[in-house]
């Protein structure tokens, strides 16, 4: 396969919009490096290495994935990104399937789809994710690991994705990020990932993400952390959509869990603890293999009366 590294173009000069797409996301990944890779695909891919190599536009092997991730040949992930729905060429997946040469090479679909398409299903080392829950995870990680650039880089992702590839399914889009009803707000539990956030919650009364970040209307909030939720929060008030964190969290904060905040904005949900569930409620969550998998890639959302008497996940 011929070497195109990342930064040899500029963006804007791919002339294909999901080029575009895709040169814009293998940027961010060339930004964040393996931290970013293991924490978006590291429970889904074995990912040994730290350096990594991104490229676009590989070439060989008589189909051309839209972009390289590699880590000094211990590992390689292929993407092959589409921008609209139902839109998997066979004879391009066949082409693709014969670069997965061994464990350490992978394949990764990213597309509009709502479900994983029955194509990708089952297939040796071939995974899917959709943009919207990719969008969710680089919004995750950037609340978690501020930093100034890459909260830029994606919040342009963001307006990217929104305006190429769902340019054509507005409906759905205002539908996805319409609130649910105010009516069952009493009821309603967030879950979000709780890799940072829980122990800042625990900590701090908080819960702390970046500026405007869509959630449906709720009274309480859960974190799904090291595969259990241990503890129900309570929502005080409504969230705050954008605000600097200095002056209305202490010092200890910053020392602690921000030593490099530089005044950026935030959205804020004060909380409460109001429950600790003994005995944990385990993830029981599977994917497609039958190995263990995430319970939350996006946010999640069940009712008070579920999760206060849930065992396991798929009690939620």
């Amino acid at each position: 396969m011929g070497k195109k590294s990342i930064n040899d173009l500029p963006v804007s000069q791919y002339s294909k919009e999901e080029d575009r797409v895709t040169a814009e996301f293998l940027k961010i990944i060339h930004y964040g490096g393996h931290d970013l890779v293991a924490y978006l695909f590291g429970e889904d891919f074995d990912l040994p290495s730290n350096g990594i190599s991104v490229e676009s536009q590989i070439y060989g092997g008589g189909t051309r994935p839209d972009g390289r991730i590699s880590s000094d040949c211990r590992y390689t992930i292929l993407v092959e990104s589409k921008i609209h729905p139902n839109s998997i060429n066979m004879q391009q997946l066949e082409g693709h399937l014969k670069h997965i040469a061994d464990s350490s090479t992978f394949l990764l679909y990213i597309t509009p789809d709502e479900q994983m398409p029955d194509c990708l299903k089952n297939l040796f080392h071939v995974f899917w994710r959709n943009w919207w829950s990719l969008l969710d995870s680089l919004e995750a990680y950037v609340a978690s690991n501020p930093d100034r650039l890459l909260e830029y880089l994606v919040a342009e992702f963001r307006k990217t994705i929104e305006i190429v590839v769902y340019k054509q399914r507005r409906l759905m889009t205002i539908v996805e990020r319409t609130p649910l009803s105010q009516e069952g707000k009493e009821d309603r539990v967030i879950i979000v990932g709780g890799r940072w956030g829980e122990d800042v919650a625990l900590k701090y009364n908080v819960y702390v993400c970046q500026p405007n970040r869509f959630f449906h209307p709720a009274r309480y909030m859960a974190f799904c952390f090291n595969n259990r939720i241990k503890y129900l929060f309570k929502i005080v008030d409504e969230p705050i959509e954008s605000i600097g964190l200095r002056g209305m969290l202490p010092d200890t904060f910053f020392t602690d869990k921000e030593p490099h905040y530089k005044g950026d904005e935030r959205k804020v949900y004060r909380l409460e603890k109001v429950k600790e569930f003994t005995p944990d409620i385990l993830n029981d969550s599977k994917d497609k293999n039958g190995k263990p998998c995430a319970f939350v890639q996006r946010q999640r959302y069940t009712t008070l009366d579920k999760i206060n008497n849930a065992k396991k996940t798929s009690d939620l």
